[in-house]
């Protein structure tokens, strides 16, 4: 919901530190592929219910992710770098939950599955606008990004609230599961309705 604002906070920061990478011949798609890694490293740590490190990892994560994108913009821009970051935040998204279910599967696999399936939802809703949004060339301001994003209720921003929440509240992990999925499924029906809208 306030991902644009927190952009614009962050972009100047990431942007010093971008241009000393590119200098140095940084790739971004090593960056996203750190981030990816630290991600399943995530994973295992919440499988092994060390939140405190989980909590970490995600705040390291994210913060790569911003950079490969200050860095990737400042090169020429890279299909295949948009395409990578994407899924690489989609795994992201699902290795988090994931963890939480492994840990204790008797009391948190139901919500992860809802929470999932809520995910997977409404994330097929936002590819889906990016697509349709690139196929018939449908002009938007959004030219420092490799591909269009659709911006709703729930976003990155509120995404990594509820993951560093859980990680610092696990034994109410299956309550906030439920809630989050509420949301995160209203986000799919706005966007449905809001595409309804603009594309009839």
């Amino acid at each position: 919901m306030i991902d644009k604002e927190l952009n614009r906070y962050t972009s100047s920061h990431l942007n010093r530190i971008a241009n000393t990478l590119y200098e140095m011949g940084v790739e971004p798609n090593w960056v996203t592929l750190l981030g990816l890694a630290l991600a399943f490293l995530c994973f295992v740590a919440l499988s092994y219910g060390l939140f405190y490190l989980g909590l970490i990892l995600i705040l390291i994560n994210r913060f790569l992710d911003g950079l490969d994108g200050s860095l990737a913009r400042l090169g020429t821009p890279r299909k295949f770098g948009a395409f990578f970051d994407i899924t690489s935040d989609f795994a992201f998204y699902a290795l988090i939950p994931l963890g939480f279910a492994v840990v204790s599967p008797h009391e948190n696999a139901l919500p992860t599955a809802f929470l999932l399936a809520a995910f997977y939802v409404n994330g097929s809703s936002f590819l889906a606008e990016a697509i349709i949004i690139e196929k018939y060339n449908i002009k938007f301001d959004q030219a420092n990004k490799g591909f269009f994003y659709s911006f709703g209720l729930i976003e990155g921003f509120e995404t990594i609230c509820f993951f560093l929440f859980i990680c610092l509240f696990p034994n109410v992990y299956a309550n906030a599961a439920y809630i989050f999925f509420t949301l995160t499924l209203l986000t799919h029906v706005v966007r449905v309705f809001k595409s309804f809208k603009q594309f009839l």
